[in-house]
């Protein structure tokens, strides 16, 4: 009876663990997958478990082969924690090639031999076996059984010993902890034996593992909200400087001689003063349509300097997404000032474009101007910070890219890529009143 309520306390236990992974959002995607691998493979191992045990409590000949299927898949599912925490431990510690690496491959070897000694153990009695009155009994081989889980163990401390300086402290205690509670209960058992103390071990040390990772991960996650919060800082200092508000004063000053143009000038510039202004306060991403909006004040105001040898073009397939404030318009302002600016007559075409593909939302972002050589250090320290700031944010608020295709004389151009998931993951804005915003209009050269 004892061994019955410890399974269904393990079973509990993981249980919850299994709910706690579903609902918390702040686990990154690999470690959400690894952590329900975990709770299932358990709960399988459990459940066989309890089989196991409760068929064994009926005698006779017809009851062997339920306890034997239920001890079976018991063995089987407690040994596949082991390999899939060498893969865990591999990811944590950040390997790309996790199923290359050495100790995954020895242990998915060692896991192999496992499954065949365990197949061939129910169809002879070296290993053990069960009894016409289906009574379990152990075979003079049996501690060849016990090798290969021991040996995955093994692997997995020294995994863990030589890895140590590339996980954080609470990455490190939580799977020490997975592997040394489950060894320690399987000392506990094999001192009482017949109590299942393995089964409560495996599911407390897979639990105490998930407090750790949701802990570690909430505190990347405030972390990162920390970084965006600078990164938005530094993108607004390099983005409004004192050459461009200069200028701008000084185009106002020489449309004041005609009194409605000078006001449209303020007007658009305080706009356009006010929208860096409200970024500050927005740490996720907001509606195209609101940078797009930014960028329009932004090219209109540039526009007004340069007159008709800045020439804009728009293919806007597709506008109701969401973006991280403050990505196209940089972009687009390198495109004026290092693209068509830079040409020796100081003409040019910025071509903004969007479009919807199946996993993404793509924004290009192209110039005719001189172009560069994208490997060849930037000459201009604040666009090599801005381009840099742009995209972080996109890997850290949305998981997006940031592309760059340029060289001597070809112009450049900037993709920005947009995971739809995370794209979609908001309302969608809807068109201003005088549908500047649709795709169909927006589809111009201006």
């Amino acid at each position: 009876m004892i061994n019955v309520v410890i399974s269904i306390t393990g079973a509990i236990i993981s249980l919850l663990g299994l709910i706690q992974v579903t609902q918390t959002r702040i686990l990154e995607k690999q470690q959400r997958i690894y952590l329900l691998g975990f709770f299932s493979i358990l709960i399988g191992y459990i459940l066989s478990d309890l089989i196991s045990q409760l068929s064994s409590g009926f005698l006779g000949p017809g009851w062997n082969p339920v306890s034997q299927l239920g001890l079976f898949f018991e063995s089987l599912f407690s040994a596949l924690l082991i390999p899939l925490l060498t893969s865990f431990l591999l990811y944590c510690s950040g390997e790309e090639n996790r199923h290359r690496n050495l100790a995954f491959r020895t242990n998915v070897g060692l896991l192999s031999l496992y499954i065949g000694l365990l197949i061939f153990t129910q169809f002879s009695t070296a290993i053990y076996y069960y009894d016409e009155l289906n009574q379990y009994h152990r075979g003079p081989w049996y501690p060849v059984l016990l090798v290969p889980p021991v040996l995955m163990m093994i692997i997995n401390l020294g995994l863990l010993w030589s890895r140590r300086g590339k996980l954080s402290s609470r990455q490190k205690i939580a799977l020490t902890t997975y592997i040394l509670l489950p060894a320690g209960s399987m000392i506990l058992q094999m001192i009482f034996f017949g109590i299942y103390f393995i089964i409560l071990g495996s599911s407390l040390a897979a639990f105490v593992m998930l407090t750790f990772v949701i802990t570690d991960q909430t505190e990347y996650y405030y972390r990162q909200e920390a970084e965006i919060a600078n990164m938005k800082n530094e993108i607004l200092l390099s983005q409004i400087q004192p050459h461009f508000v200069v200028n701008t004063l000084g185009a106002i000053a020489h449309l004041s001689r005609d009194a409605p143009e000078a006001r449209q000038a303020i007007n658009m510039f305080s706009r356009y003063i006010r929208g860096n202004i409200n970024v500050l306060s927005q740490n996720a991403s907001i509606p195209f349509t609101q940078e797009l909006e930014h960028t329009r004040l932004y090219l209109d105001l540039e526009r007004l300097r340069f007159g008709d040898s800045l020439r804009v073009e728009w293919d806007l397939q597709c506008v109701e997404f969401m973006i991280p404030s403050l990505t196209l318009q940089p972009m687009v302002e390198n495109a004026v000032r290092h693209g068509v600016r830079g040409n020796s007559d100081g003409r040019g075409t910025v071509r903004i474009a969007t479009r919807e593909t199946d996993g993404a939302y793509e924004i290009i972002v192209s110039d005719d101007g001189p172009g560069f050589d994208p490997k060849a250090k930037m000459q201009d320290g604040q666009i090599h910070v801005g381009i840099d700031n742009v995209r972080e944010r996109l890997r850290i608020i949305c998981g997006g890219e940031l592309r760059i295709e340029s060289g001597p004389g070809k112009g450049t151009r900037v993709v920005i890529l947009l995971p739809r998931k995370e794209a979609d993951s908001q309302p969608r804005p809807e068109a201003s009143a005088d549908g500047r915003n649709s795709a169909q209009t927006d589809r111009s050269r201006s």
